[in-house]
Formats: structure tokens, sequence, C-alpha cells
């Protein structure tokens, strides 16, 4: 068996951390991917010269010894059912499902892990979460990102049903700079001056402390000031009340799926 890092499913997480492994200082490891995506997977391949296209999905198992699951959770049972692990293989599972619930299509494969992995890997920007801790991995994550080992799959489950808001938080500096615009800022201006805003401010919190952000809305709202106006205004039509209530919702739909047969 080869020590290939192999890749079953190639969608848009995959393609990341495919390009981040490849690209991070030190040798690029060999990589073989699933054949399912051939667009995707030829893309790559043509890209990197340790990128390789396998046959099938099995073909990944039988080349590879680390193998990521890049799977959407609704396909995860159809494309693993068919395979034949190895106790060899170390598994990365990328799909937001409890390891139980995908444990009966890993056998014999001895060691599992789930990792949080984000597009933005492929610069490497922030920490890859995971569990259970695995130290062997820590190499190969930190070609992706600040390896951080976490002490239950419920602290997981908490941090990826968090990631469920990256869509809102595009869609909020949308309303900003869209806002902007109709009140008679240049489009690219407004565009451009949101999206600095919000890098700055981002860049900001990168500091010690769990009371971090209670402690920057505190000092940024000024009383009588315009961000007290704004930020009071959301908070009295219940603006996070409801984003709580979706992350609940979110991390419920994670939790609460039963082992797949």
């Amino acid at each position: 068996m080869s020590d290939a890092i192999g890749f079953i499913g190639v969608g848009s997480i995959a393609t990341a951390a495919v390009e981040g492994l490849v690209t991070a200082p030190g040798a690029a490891p060999h990589v073989l991917l699933s054949p399912r995506n051939a667009a995707k997977s030829r893309a790559l391949s043509e890209r990197f010269a340790t990128v390789a296209v396998a046959e099938s999905n099995q073909a990944v198992l039988d080349g590879s010894g680390t193998v990521f699951l890049c799977l959407r959770p609704q396909a995860a049972a159809e494309a693993l059912r068919p395979l034949r692990f190895h106790p060899r293989h170390t598994i990365v599972s990328l799909v937001p499902l409890p390891l139980s619930a995908l444990a009966s299509l890993l056998r014999p494969a001895q060691r599992a892990v789930r990792a949080l992995v984000l597009p933005t890997c492929t610069e490497r920007l922030q920490a890859i979460p995971y569990w259970p801790e695995v130290g062997e991995l820590h190499p190969l994550l930190e070609r992706l990102g600040a390896p951080l080992p976490l002490r239950n799959e419920r602290e997981l489950n908490a941090l990826w049903a968090s990631t469920a808001t990256i869509s809102a938080f595009y869609a909020f500096l949308e309303t900003v700079a869209d806002w902007a615009a109709a009140r008679g800022a240049a489009p690219t201006a407004a565009v451009d001056y949101t999206a600095g805003m919000a890098h700055a401010l981002a860049r900001i919190a990168l500091v010690d402390g769990t009371d971090r952000f209670a402690r920057l809305s505190r000092e940024a709202a000024t009383p009588g000031g315009l961000n007290e106006q704004v930020v009071g205004a959301l908070r009295t039509r219940g603006a996070y009340v409801h984003l709580r209530d979706a992350l609940d919702a979110v991390l419920a739909r994670i939790e609460g799926v039963p082992p797949i047969a």
C-alpha cells in the first residue's frame, strides 16, 4: 500500500485541501483523487505534478495510506458502502457527520478522525480543529493550518455548526455595501471599503482572551454613538437571538444523524 494521500470525493473543500497540501512549504506529498468529479480531479492533476486521478474509489484506497473523505452527508453511504478499507488506513473525515454514523462503513480501518477544514486552508489562515487526537497527523494537518486537537466530539460539532454562518457573514457585508451604494457611494468603493473594513476588524480580533468580542463590541459602541445605535437596533429586533436559534438547529442536525449501516 502506497503512502499517497487519497481523496474520496473531490468537491470545493477537497480541491482547496489538495491545493493546500501540495503548495505548503516542503516536499509536496503524492495525492490520489477519486475520479467521480472528473473535471475537478483532472484540473488538479494537470495543475500539480504530484496529483493523480485513480480509476475508481477503490483504487484510491488501494493506493493510499491516509484517506480524506470529502463527501456530502447525503452521498456518504452510497459512496462508502461498496469500498474495502484496510486496517492500515488512517481516515480523515471532512463529512459533517459524527464518526459513529460512519463507523460501520470504515471497518476494518483502525484510525479515524474528523477534521474541520475550510477553503481558506489553501493559505493556511486558521486552525484545523480535529478529534480525536492522533499525533502522527500533525505534520499533515500543518500543511493546511495550525492543528487544533479537541477534547471531544461535542466540541468539534459546536465549531462545525459555527461554520454555517459563513454565507450569512457575506450576506451581511453585501447588505452593508448595497446600502451604501444605494445611498450614493460608487458600487466599487462601497464593496472595496466594506471588505477592507471587515478584514481590518477581523485582524484586530486575533488577540488573546475569551471575552475579546464582547470587549471590542463595547469599545466600539460609544455611548450615544453610531455603533451603539445600530447594535441596539439589532438586539431590540432579536437579530442575535435568531442567530443563536439558527445555530442550535444546525447543531441538532449534525448531532442527530443515526449510524449508517
